[in-house]
């Protein structure tokens, strides 16, 4: 599975992406409101212009569809880490995971920190990262 960096061509399919995933892969975790107000709509393309220029962004595609991506803050900090609910199990998260640890030591960050979602804390144990907090998980390297 080719994991590359975002392009500014793939915003929106990474916008509709996102939406589709919040709405779809959420949905028997979170109520109606709180899946709503994380994806009220499909967001504008400046919107994910201007995340791709905070963020190192990489995403997993299959062939020229994306079925995952994460952002990375440039202090170790993921953000959105998703994967397409019909691509899971399949080691797609995980080389994710391992292209953003490589990304995360050339910026020289001695952590990562990911914030995580009820839906996301299997695929994080499963990786083997502690639990520090209900959603919260850090590790260090």
């Amino acid at each position: 599975m080719p994991i590359r960096p975002v392009k500014r061509a793939d915003i929106p399919q990474i916008a509709r992406f996102y939406y589709e995933m919040v709405r779809r892969a959420n949905a028997s975790d979170y109520i109606p409101d709180r899946i709503r107000a994380g994806a009220p709509r499909v967001y504008p393309d400046a919107f994910w212009q201007r995340r791709l220029r905070r963020y190192c962004v990489l995403v997993a595609e299959d062939s020229g569809t994306i079925v995952g991506f994460v952002e990375l803050a440039p202090k170790g900090e993921i953000d959105c880490f998703y994967v397409h609910d019909g691509h899971q199990h399949r080691g797609i998260g995980a080389a994710l995971m391992a292209r953003v640890e490589r990304e995360a030591r050339a910026q020289d960050n001695t952590s990562l920190l990911a914030d995580v979602s009820i839906t996301a804390e299997p695929f994080f144990h499963r990786l083997g990262l502690p639990e520090q907090a209900r959603y919260h998980f850090c590790t260090q390297w």
